[in-house]
């Protein structure tokens, strides 16, 4: 066999499939576009199913690509073994409609001989048991003998759909012969005479799947046949390069080997030490080359650490990588040390990765910091776990308890299952394995991954919807197909969901993060609600139901949109794009898009950027786009092919696909406020967003920040529903605390009208005198509160039934407390005094080294002598305390040592008068 680096093949694979009449297309997104139905784009025909099912054209019936996939089904595996990965490259050749399983079968060959040179004795196939067709090619065209063709179930040797439903159909698999001695090692059969294909021995390996997508499986499972056939083939790059090189391990081919060994070096610098060759070691090796290739990918590709969907598994994958490296003794970030290395390796096939390499670092870096925070929490919670078993002598590691350290803090079990053995206890993985399975399940109840498949009884599958409506808010035209209950129908009078197709449409399907329009479909007495606009294909689906009349295929109809909606869904659209701009601006061209959505309420604006940001930096951003809509700056539209379009130095996005011809929105001379790829819709001129104003500004995830923001009336409304809100506030603290603060906001609608209306920047200034306004009325609650504290508080001390002594009719009170102030001792005498008309109360409150003394007493004790001033300084005197007062009040104090014998002292004194 030839021998191959990993680049060399990309090439030789090119080359081929050129020559055979394929368009070559570089590799898609790892973030699928258009398809929520998966996470990843885990497989080569992932950007191409809209292809295979017929509702769009693809640029030529033959394409080649190598793919970047992503997939974490086997996450766990990752490290254990020597050919799991999570980010792999797929070679893949694809007919769409046009050649089928006998070229396929010819060129797969011819590629296994001719290119790599591979001993056509050391050829095995396996084809679908029930695929004759594919078995009398591979044996009477092909000339492989029977001997060397297996017949495989469904199991093995069928392939699909990727996601919940899509294209599909049987396979043929090519096997390389690794001879009988692979049998006979510890991951063989043990039995040469037997061994074949598709068992678990590791003799024949594997290195190409042609698949021949046939079929539509829909989401209950029913195949269907496609109207027109497809082939899908795939091969993993580093799987043959390992096969041609004579190495068992992927990780030991040229470029992850590099990696790999890059990896080592860092970590002998950081420990200071050679590392061993334990399989630990290695496994652990393996995992950091593996995961950090694969994150470097997918940021590449704006999917970022989040707590939700992808941005989850990535941020699974970075602590999973740094677990293996604290196994090694790194408690450091070290992943971003190692992502320059992966951009060297792959940077020439992949310009993505040089692109973004300071971004996918800097974000890099914050989550590992921020990880080994929380690794260094499931440390310790980890020996919180074991001391509880060690008390309980428990010889079994609780699997309930390994699946917190799993789900909250990140912790892969078998790193658990590594720190139980240690300790000498194994590992309760039976209930680990069921709490997985309850969050898998409750996962599967709340996932987002669903995506709209069309029902195999279609009949519109190569036509397409003509969008008319940027700015048409009427439009006639007919029905193409009414789909209902998942069914295809030509009549419709329920008042269920159900999607109405027509040739032609003003309504704007979801997409580039705007909404989709609402409206209605008339047709005479008959009218259909439009709830929901989507886009499947070429094809834009009216999604609603039956308000009343019926509908049928080849009706005439009067679609209505809903104009007040699309209208502000416009601005909110145009005042993205200058908010885009404003931020690149003030931040920084390393500021781009993550993620975005566009309403009638508001817009959202996802971008990279890994810290907060100031409040100057958020009035800069925000003056700045008003200065774009007072420039009055017109906005143009340009449709170019893609290559000249990308010179323009217009904005393109990850996870959007773009066609041959690409709409460019460029607002202002040259696109001085904005110029990007949009389909979405646009004023004419900036000057009508006419308000625009920033309401908030928080992170969705590492290395991401989101700004919120209202244009036009929204901006308004904002105001007056926030003033409204404070006002009603402030009228209930004005009746418990009068005259604290004065109402100085713009209040009616007309009011906030003229106040926004009077110089450019106002929203700035009215956010400000609303803060301001804010933070004084929080100042009145503090005070509000202090005061229902005090008063909760002294009402407690009165229900604890004070002690008092009876002298002669006359209640004497004596207590110490903590924490009163003297004026709170006052208000609690004169509480006393109000139900008691002969009390004198003797009182001291604790406070740090200082005590506060009260003496107090009724108007009728002081008729009977008693004078709490001269009581007062008579019982200080010997303590070096001072005080003073009147007759019926007198406040003073000593220091805190001193308190009891003071308080001692005066009662003496108070019962020798009381008593006389």
């Amino acid at each position: 066999m030839k021998k191959f680096t990993c680049k060399e093949l990309r090439k030789a694979w090119v080359d081929f499939f050129v020559s055979k009449d394929h368009l070559h297309l570089p590799s898609s997104s790892l973030l699928p576009a258009e398809d929520p139905t998966l996470l990843f784009t885990s497989a080569g025909m992932v950007p191409f199913k809209e292809y295979f099912n017929g509702t769009k054209k693809p640029p030529h019936p033959r394409i080649a690509t190598i793919q970047k996939c992503l997939r974490t089904t086997d996450l766990e595996s990752v490290g254990k073994t020597a050919r799991h990965c999570t980010f792999f490259e797929m070679l893949g050749n694809f007919s769409f409609g046009d050649y089928f399983k006998k070229e396929a079968i010819e060129w797969a060959y011819e590629f296994s001989i001719k290119v790599l040179e591979i001993d056509p004795e050391k050829i095995h196939v396996s084809v679908y048991h029930e695929d004759q067709e594919a078995y009398e090619i591979w044996n009477k065209h092909i000339g492989i003998p029977e001997h060397k063709i297996v017949r495989l179930g469904k199991e093995q040797n069928w392939w699909g759909p990727a996601g919940d439903s899509g294209p599909c159909g049987p396979c043929t698999e090519l096997y390389f012969d690794r001879g009988e001695h692979i049998c006979h090692t510890e991951t063989g059969c043990g039995n040469p005479a037997t061994c074949k294909p598709g068992n678990d021995c590791d003799r024949f390996f594997e290195y190409w799947n042609l698949v021949f997508n046939e079929y539509f499986q829909d989401t209950e499972g029913n195949l269907h046949p496609l109207p027109q056939k497809g082939i899908d083939t795939g091969a993993g790059l580093e799987r043959i390069v390992a096969l041609l090189n004579g190495t068992d391990s992927v990780y030991e081919t040229d470029e992850l080997l590099s990696l790999k060994e890059e990896i080592q070096k860092q970590i002998e610098t950081i420990l200071k030490r050679k590392l061993d060759f334990s399989f630990q070691t290695q496994s652990a090796l393996r995992v950091l080359t593996d995961h950090v290739r694969s994150v470097t990918f997918a940021m590449s590709d704006g999917i970022f650490p989040e707590n939700t969907g992808r941005g989850y598994v990535i941020r699974r994958i970075i602590r999973r990588a740094l677990l293996f490296a604290y196994q090694l003794g790194i408690t450091e970030a070290i992943l971003y040390k190692i992502q320059p290395k992966v951009v060297e390796i792959y940077a020439s096939f992949y310009p993505e990765l040089e692109e973004h390499r300071k971004k996918v670092q800097d974000v890099l870096y914050e989550e590992e910091q921020r990880f080994l925070e929380t690794l260094n929490k499931g440390m310790k919670k980890w020996e919180e776990f074991l001391e509880e078993h060690k008390k309980e002598q428990k010889q079994v590691f609780d699997g309930e308890k390994a699946f917190i350290l799993y789900d909250t803090f990140g912790f892969p079990v078998e790193i658990t299952r590594e720190l139980a053995e240690k300790e000498g206890l194994s590992l309760d993985i039976e209930t680990f394995n069921q709490k997985m399975e309850e969050q898998k399940q409750l996962s599967k109840q709340t996932q987002q991954w669903k995506d709209f498949q069309f029902p195999h009884n279609f009949p519109l599958i190569n036509e397409q919807t003509e969008f008319t409506g940027y700015f048409k808010y009427r439009e006639k035209s007919k029905i193409l197909a009414i789909i209902y209950n998942n069914q295809s129908i030509t009549k419709l009078d329920k008042k269920d969901i159900a999607i109405i197709i027509t040739d032609r449409t003003n309504f704007y399907p979801e997409g580039g993060g705007q909404i989709g329009d609402t409206g209605i479909i008339k047709k005479r007495q008959s009218l259909f609600r439009v709830i929901d606009t989507k886009k499947k294909g070429n094809l834009i689906l009216h999604i609603g139901h039956v308000e009343k009349g019926k509908f049928q295929v080849g009706d005439e109809v009067d679609l209505i949109i809903d104009e007040e909606k699309r209208k502000f869904t416009t601005y909110h659209h145009s005042a993205t794009h200058l908010l885009h701009k404003a931020l690149r601006d003030v931040l920084g061209d390393s500021v781009f898009q993550t993620g975005s959505l566009v309403s009638d309420e508001y817009l959202r604006f996802d971008f990279s950027y890994n810290k907060r940001l100031t409040e100057q930096q958020l009035e800069e951003v925000e003056r700045r786009v008003i200065d774009a809509i007072l420039a009055k700056a017109d906005v143009k539209i340009k449709h170019l092919p893609l290559e000249e379009a990308k010179k323009t130095g217009a904005l393109a996005f990850f996870g959007e696909k773009y066609g041959e011809i690409v709409r460019i929105i460029e607002m202002g001379e040259n696109g001085k406020y904005s110029m990007e790829f949009c389909g979405g819709c646009h004023v004419q001129n900036t000057n009508e967003i006419r308000y625009f104003h920033i309401i908030k500004e928080s992170s969705p995830g590492a290395g991401n920040r989101r700004i919120e923001a209202v244009a036009n009336q929204k901006a308004l409304q904002y105001f007056y529903e926030k003033i409204q809100k404070l006002k009603k506030e402030w009228e209930d603290k004005n009746q418990k605390m009068p005259n604290q603060l004065s109402w100085n906001l713009p209040e009616t609608m007309e009011e906030i009208t003229e106040y926004m209306s009077s110089n450019p920047y106002s929203s700035i200034q009215l956010e400000k005198r609303i803060i301001q306004f804010e933070i004084q009325l929080q100042e009145i609650e503090k005070k509000l509160k202090k005061e229902l504290k005090k008063e909760k508080s002294l009402e407690h001390l009165l229900e604890k039934n004070l002690q008092f002594e009876n002298l002669n009719s006359v209640k004497l009170y004596s207590f110490i407390e903590e924490n009163l102030t003297p004026e709170e001792l006052r208000i609690l005498g004169d509480k006393i005094k109000e139900k008691e008309p002969y009390a004198l109360i003797l009182a001291a409150s604790v406070q740090k080294e200082k005590a506060s003394l009260m003496f107090t007493c009724t108007k009728k004790l002081i008729e009977l002598g008693i004078d709490c001033s001269e009581l007062l300084s008579q019982s200080v005197k010997a303590f070096s305390g001072k005080g003073g007062g009147k007759k019926d009040l007198a406040q003073g104090g000593v220091e805190k040592n001193y308190v009891n014998e003071v308080i001692s002292f005066a009662k003496k004194l108070a019962r020798e008068k009381i008593l006389k």
